[in-house]
């Protein structure tokens, strides 16, 4: 179908079919799409990817989209998600998992596994020793909320369902307390008390609540400490190039609010001095990787008519990199990586590297100028367009 919205003489989108078969909304994103050269058969992609390419991930966050329903009160689908985002170690969040899953081993679980043991709470011998018991019906776990820095008042925290007190630990606590950070320590202190119950099962002696919630916070420092002290490396694909050599550099900018995308690239030499470079406005794309993809294909068509031998590009965007080195995984590109792909060809020795930001500033000036203009607009040459 796209083929008869073209009009065959001047390879151009054929306005007037545009306008009597097109909602008006869609118009502009029609246009936004790059013709096919070669005019390829029409194939279908993947729309809810940035690729183009269906993944397993996408569908079924898409299905899950499909049949949500509203839903009042905690739900264990949200509990299970928030526990791998809470600022703890990994092991800290394991044993939330356990919690929210029911699957702690506390004696109610281990009975009901068919191990042979007295289900009875070890600390307070009043009541069987489930999960919410053991954290939140307890005396002994009671008298540690009662002094921590938790707001506790009737009918509410600790509540009778663990889910809802994962529901207050985790979204509630903060906005319900006169310490804004809260929610932080919290984590610490049901992780404390776990602690302290084991301490009772195999070495036979419980600290006093006042010494639970200090290694609560002792722990909280010591991890926080831990992370800041651990050394950084330099990302590989940002280290500076130890051998300069003549190179393009490439930039894309794009904006939802603006009509036109901008286009730059600057070519040096060795030394840095400035050869070539060029700049250009022209009618929006779909997404901002599709201008940095038009970026370094019109650099290296512009390059190529004015007989310079550039082999070597970079760019900042590690996007472009996953493309250029796999076309196949990206066919929502594969009008622009077909016309890409014939340019290669006439670049034996073609590199694409990745360089910081900061080292891009060129290219980035001439293409964020260029969008910024109301008219298409186009410049090649030796010294920046005024």
């Amino acid at each position: 179908m796209v083929n008869h919205l073209i009009n065959p003489y001047t390879k151009e989108w054929h306005m007037p079919i545009l306008e009597e078969f097109m909602d008006p909304v869609d118009i502009p994103i029609v246009l936004s799409m790059e013709i096919s050269k070669s005019f390829k058969p029409d194939k279908l992609i993947w729309h809810y990817t940035k690729s183009g390419k269906y993944s397993v991930k996408s569908g079924y966050r898409l299905a899950r989209e499909l049949i949500k329903e509203v839903e009042i009160g905690p739900t264990f689908t949200a509990l299970m998600a928030q526990v791998w985002k809470l600022q703890v170690p990994p092991k800290i969040q394991h044993f939330f998992w356990q919690i929210a899953s029911d699957t702690l081993p506390v004696l109610e679980r281990l009975a009901y596994r068919g191990v042979r043991c007295d289900p009875l709470c070890m600390r307070c011998g009043l009541a069987m020793e489930t999960i919410n018991h053991a954290f939140f019906e307890c005396s002994r776990s009671r008298q540690i909320w009662d002094l921590s820095l938790v707001d506790l008042c009737t009918n509410g925290f600790p509540f009778a369902s663990i889910y809802s007190n994962l529901d207050f630990l985790f979204w509630r606590a903060s906005s319900q307390s006169a310490v804004p950070d809260i929610g932080f320590h919290l984590p610490w202190i049901v992780w404390s008390i776990w602690k302290d119950m084991n301490k009772k099962v195999y070495q036979g002696f419980e600290a006093e609540p006042g010494e639970v919630l200090t290694q609560a916070v002792t722990d909280k420092l010591f991890w926080e400490e831990a992370r800041v002290s651990v050394p950084t490396f330099p990302d590989p694909f940002t280290l500076e190039d130890q051998t300069p050599v003549p190179r393009c550099q490439i930039d894309g900018s794009w904006k939802t609010s603006d009509p036109l995308e901008g286009l730059g690239w600057w070519f040096c030499n060795s030394e840095d001095v400035t050869l070539f470079l060029g700049a250009r406005s022209q009618r929006r794309g779909p997404s901002p990787l599709h201008s940095e993809l038009q970026a370094l294909i019109w650099a290296m068509s512009s390059l190529l008519a004015s007989g310079v031998d550039c082999q070597v590009f970079e760019t900042d965007y590690a996007e472009l990199l996953a493309m250029v080195q796999s076309p196949d995984d990206w066919p929502a590109f594969s009008t622009l990586l077909d016309e890409f792909s014939i340019l290669r060809s006439s670049f034996p020795a073609f590199t694409l590297s990745r360089i910081p930001r900061s080292s891009n500033v060129r290219a980035d000036c001439l293409a964020r100028s260029s969008r910024s203009l109301f008219s298409v607009f186009s410049f090649v040459n030796t010294f920046p367009p005024v």
